[in-house]
């Protein structure tokens, strides 16, 4: 099975980044399973305060899964990541819940970039399955 915290930590290493945001649900937010990951490497996560995090949870299950994507809703989650960096010096940012790239689409944003989980789980598969395909 192919961990997509896993995935993600190994790519915040190869960009060589510290301190991850970490956007995504209530749930994933207020558990450890991605920073005992990263903990292992070396490379911190931050997460959101408790009213952006509940911000992000509601904007998450009341719009974007549901395919709503409002400017409004876009640019409170942009002030959320300039307000990480800005306070917590993160370096990246996690799009931790898979629907987070579908209204935040950029690579980067306040000159860092971004952790589609869903991108970097997916290529990680491919590569994997390209392995299994040449030792047969």
């Amino acid at each position: 099975m192919l961990s997509i915290v896993d995935a993600t930590a190994s790519e915040a290493r190869r960009l060589k980044l510290k301190n991850c945001g970490l956007l995504g649900t209530g749930i994933t937010m207020n558990n450890s399973f991605f920073s005992d990951v990263f903990k292992k490497s070396g490379m911190e996560i931050t997460v959101p305060g408790e009213t952006q995090k509940k911000y992000l949870n509601t904007k998450l299950f009341s719009e974007i899964e549901l395919g709503i994507f409002k400017n409004e809703t876009r640019d409170g989650i942009l002030q959320i990541i300039d307000e990480m960096k800005q306070t917590n010096g993160i370096d990246g940012v996690i799009m931790g819940c898979t629907e987070l790239p579908l209204i935040l689409p950029d690579d980067e944003y306040y000159g860092i970039p971004v952790l589609n989980t869903t991108k970097i789980h997916i290529n990680e598969i491919v590569r994997c399955c390209r392995e299994e395909s040449d030792i047969v």
